[in-house]
């Protein structure tokens, strides 16, 4: 996962912290905060699935 931050003036930049994630009940949990955000600030995050393996497509399991 990664993420930019926006705002009216200025160009996407790369978050100020990174995401969290951990293992929870066999899924991973992503968290992110800011304590203090700008103005106007707008924050993008972004996940790149890869495919699952052909033989747990077919199974028909769904989370």
């Amino acid at each position: 996962m990664q993420g930019t931050e926006t705002s009216m003036t200025a160009e996407a930049s790369p978050l100020p912290s990174a995401p969290g994630r951990r293992e929870e009940d066999g899924m991973r949990v992503f968290t992110w905060s800011t304590g203090r955000p700008a103005l106007h600030a707008r924050y993008r995050l972004e996940w790149r699935f890869r495919a699952r393996p052909e033989q747990d497509v077919m199974q028909g399991e769904f989370k």
